[in-house]
């Protein structure tokens, strides 16, 4: 993430006058002890933290004070209920905490609370709720899978040579420390029946940037495929794929390799502010967020009229459909095929950087305190509009019909695409 530059705050959102004001609840420190005892207690916390922290209230049509207002006599019941009968479903508590934040926007929220008093024969005894798993499967071409699409997608590539004429295909494997993983990667030279030739690049996440410094074989891999396009001659070159499907997102500097490279100027890319106050619109202001060119892979892509596809998907998350967006808003044969994206286009928060902003994640993941909410740290704006809960709607529209490795059509649209222009 480049430097983001504190300046001065906005305005502060009044609360209702019958329920608790939202008073500042820092995220620094918020590790240790448990901040309650009682099941209202900790809804009155966690309402409190998130109606201070929560970066999207600018945009989230959520109406948090009635919110609070509806819920808070439900917890109460449950802290009579836990009087009497000695403890409270975990399933009953996730039902309240899922009317809470379940319609929220932050589709990188997880959020996860730990019951008080389960009962006895409880499964499990933390409420656990992501609101993008939530919407997403309201969508009319989700289909439901068994989380297999990038071993799906991965097989398909595997087998790319008996369905088109491919002169080149490499694939590795490489480990973005940051990201706490490996990223995989296919690179393929498509060959054209007229002898014109594609450079296609998969990813299963956004880890070119950390792998890239490594000097190892994915790294020599991206450096092919980068080199191809450089390389390749314009009569030669028909076009360029990048393919984003089933890309779980990472490094926002990947931008300086997939659109730097063929840029020729310093160029604004995005906006992103934080919350730097406790008031709900207490943001900082939008900062811009610039590339310049990549001198060491540079072409003009731009100036030779050479199309540039991204294919996106419903799993393309984060930096996954942050970069369809972002090349397509800024390099003019750019052009998107696929499908809506997931809708988590708010960064995280570097670790470096945890005295940043008043907002993203708190808590502890292991749930020593209680709580653990993993909540976007920025909100991004992308000509001119916040997309997160929406994601990227693509140029093309082309579905699959299920998740069990039906990946050919959207591929096939790319090279129809490019071969038509």
């Amino acid at each position: 993430m480049k430097k983001i530059i504190t300046i001065a705050a906005i305005l502060v959102l009044i609360g209702s006058s019958c329920r608790k004001q939202a008073d500042y609840m820092p995220y620094i420190g918020e590790n240790g002890k448990l901040a309650y005892s009682t099941y209202t207690e900790q809804f009155d916390y966690l309402w409190k933290v998130l109606s201070t922290g929560y970066v999207f209230w600018d945009v989230d049509t959520t109406d948090w004070d009635a919110a609070y207002n509806r819920y808070y006599p439900k917890f109460q019941e449950l802290d009579k209920k836990y009087e009497q009968v000695g403890y409270v479903s975990t399933d009953e508590l996730k039902e309240l905490y899922t009317g809470l934040v379940g319609g929220m926007i932050d589709h990188h929220m997880s959020f996860r609370v730990r019951n008080l008093h389960p009962a006895p024969d409880d499964v499990s005894s933390a409420v656990y709720i992501t609101p993008y798993n939530l919407e997403i499967p309201t969508r009319d071409y989700y289909f439901e899978s068994a989380g297999e699409e990038n071993t799906s997608i991965q097989a398909f590539l595997q087998n790319i040579e008996s369905q088109y004429t491919v002169e080149t295909h490499e694939t590795s494997v490489g480990y973005a420390p940051e990201l706490g993983m490996y990223v995989t990667y296919h690179y393929i030279l498509f060959k054209l029946p007229d002898g014109r030739k594609i450079p296609y690049l998969w990813q299963s996440s956004a880890g070119i940037t950390p792998i890239m410094l490594q000097n190892g074989e994915a790294a020599q891999l991206l450096d092919h495929y980068f080199r191809a396009i450089v390389e390749i001659p314009r009569n030669q070159l028909a076009g360029i794929i990048l393919d984003n499907r089933c890309n779980r997102g990472g490094y926002q500097d990947d931008l300086d390799y997939l659109i730097g490279n063929y840029l020729n100027e310093r160029t604004e890319i995005m906006k992103t502010r934080y919350k730097e106050g406790p008031g709900r619109l207490e943001h900082s202001v939008w900062t811009p967020y610039y590339i310049d060119p990549n001198k060491r892979y540079h072409r003009d892509i731009t100036a030779e009229n050479i199309p540039y596809v991204i294919i996106c998907d419903i799993n393309s998350v984060s930096m996954g459909e942050i970069e369809p967006m972002t090349i397509k808003a800024v390099l003019p044969t750019a052009h998107t095929i696929g499908e809506r994206t997931h809708g988590g286009t708010g960064p995280l928060q570097p670790a470096n950087c945890i005295d940043l902003n008043y907002g993203g994640p708190f808590g502890d993941a292991s749930l020593a305190c209680g709580h653990y909410v993993y909540t976007s740290s920025f909100e991004a704006q992308i000509c001119g509009k916040v997309w997160e809960g929406i994601g990227h709607t693509p140029d093309e529209i082309v579905l699959r019909k299920n998740y069990n490795g039906d990946f050919r059509p959207q591929l096939d649209a790319a090279m129809r695409y490019i071969q038509e222009r």
